[in-house]
């Protein structure tokens, strides 16, 4: 006997109160099917239901009999184990079923049908058992249909969802590791996806959706390399991305390509060019996008025009920013690649735009409250924010603050690959060599000299 504890309800319970019976009359059920079955005679007192449903595994006879109350196959008793086998006893379709366009129909036709179910709190989670399994079986199906789509045949739209799957995964990689870690990832599946493009058979939203996959592979491995500090290897991918969007017509996706290739222009003392890039994103966008992307467009090109020394504009652009973002709202048909997004004053970008501008005291008031609104992961930006701090706080001739926050930098600094860090370090020694007399500088500028 296995006991197993969980928080959820147990699938049991809802199997017996699918049926409408009690814990009495459910006892009484299994008691009398487990007779007729020839397996003796079994105490029917609720309280034996009760230890079932907290997580004690009846004996197997009991499950025999409950599975033939049920109409369940007892090899599936077998084959599955407890609980799992449970679900073959509840109202819908399988969960573990082949994956074949007939049960998936079936399970959409279960979902619509039935909104109290999808909506009762008290419905089970599945056991982790269970996810495995669905999981497993999901994976190897999409592996082989990949596969199959690549020699020619035809895909699906489970393969589009298994690649979004994939791509999330990497993104969220990058703000962890930075891109240096992510490029071979990414040009390892752009690979598989212009493979499927070029070979397997695919028509309408999913041939578009492919093109969109493409594009973002490509964006995204461009962004990797600008990271890791290969800009020339980043303009090589964005110019593919661009022309795996246009295909795409995706005007949002465009214009976030084109923002991504003026920023690189912006580090790379290039805000003129950057600038020009990004008015052109903005006009693609135009309309056709979220309040969140238009924000997000605007919030580079306060960076961009600060650059250029238009104080005026890059002030009249942030608060076009900010209004912006204060459109934006819960339900918006926001695209997946824009979860990063915050408010406009608190990205980075934002903050340094006001060091460019010469203002330290507000890029550090900025870029401290962007820090603390940081997601407890996003190792790389913590990076970017502590480095700008720093700097602010050396032209204040705050050294000690200087000092501690480089420090902190640097410490980080080190569980992320990320070219761009490196670089944004040295040049925050040179910010802080004129203040190498100062004892906690000079023991902070040893320290980025070795890491460089």
């Amino acid at each position: 006997m296995t006991i197993t504890t969980s928080r959820s309800r147990h699938l049991l319970a809802s199997v017996r109160t699918s049926t409408g019976h009690s814990l009495a009359t459910y006892a009484k059920a299994v008691a009398e099917r487990a007779a007729a079955l020839g397996h003796g005679h079994m105490a029917f007192r609720r309280e034996k239901v009760c230890r079932w449903e907290a997580g004690v595994e009846p004996e197997m006879p009991a499950q025999l009999a409950m599975a033939d109350l049920h109409g369940v196959d007892p090899d599936q008793v077998r084959a599955r184990g407890w609980p799992g086998w449970l679900l073959l006893a509840l109202p819908g379709p399988d969960v573990l079923a082949p994956f074949t366009p007939e049960v998936t129909l079936s399970a959409l036709d279960d979902l619509a049908a039935d909104p109290a179910r999808a909506d009762d709190a008290g419905n089970p989670l599945l056991p982790p058992s269970v996810l495995k399994a669905l999981t497993t079986q999901w994976t190897e199906h999409v592996m082989d249909t990949i596969a199959h789509g690549t020699s020619g045949g035809y895909i699906g739209v489970e393969v589009s969802t298994a690649i979004h799957t994939r791509l999330t995964a990497l993104w969220h990689l990058d703000d962890s590791l930075g891109g240096t870690a992510c490029t071979t990832s990414a040009r390892t599946d752009l690979k598989m996806v212009t493979k499927l493009l070029r070979h397997a058979r695919h028509t309408g939203q999913l041939t578009t959706d492919l093109h969109f996959l493409a594009a973002e592979y490509a964006r995204f491995l461009g962004w990797a390399e600008f990271d890791a500090g290969n800009t020339p290897g980043a303009q090589r991918a964005w110019h593919a991305a661009l022309r795996a969007s246009a295909e795409a017509a995706d005007p949002a996706h465009s214009a976030y390509l084109l923002a991504n290739l003026a920023l690189a222009c912006v580090y790379d003392d290039q805000p003129g060019m950057g600038s020009d890039l990004l008015a052109t994103a903005r006009n693609i966008a135009g309309t056709r996008t979220t309040p969140l992307v238009a924000a997000m467009i605007d919030t580079w090109r306060v960076r961009a025009t600060a650059a250029t020394g238009d104080a005026k504009q890059a002030a009249h652009l942030l608060v076009q920013a900010e209004t912006e973002y204060e459109r934006a709202r819960t339900g918006d048909d926001n695209p997946d690649w824009a979860y990063w997004m915050c408010r406009p004053s608190h990205m980075a970008e934002t903050g340094r735009a006001f060091l460019d501008l010469g203002d330290s005291t507000t890029a550090e008031s900025l870029l401290t409250d962007g820090l603390d609104a940081l997601e407890p992961g996003v190792m790389r930006d913590r990076v970017l924010y502590l480095t700008w701090i720093a700097t602010a706080q050396a032209r204040r001739h705050d050294l000690d603050a200087a000092a501690a926050t480089a420090t902190t930098a640097m410490d980080i600094a080190t569980m992320v690959e990320s070219g761009r860090c490196t670089t944004l370090l040295a040049d925050l020694a040179t910010e802080l060599e004129p203040h190498r007399a100062a004892r906690p500088v000079g023991a902070v500028l040893d320290r980025l000299s070795s890491h460089q």
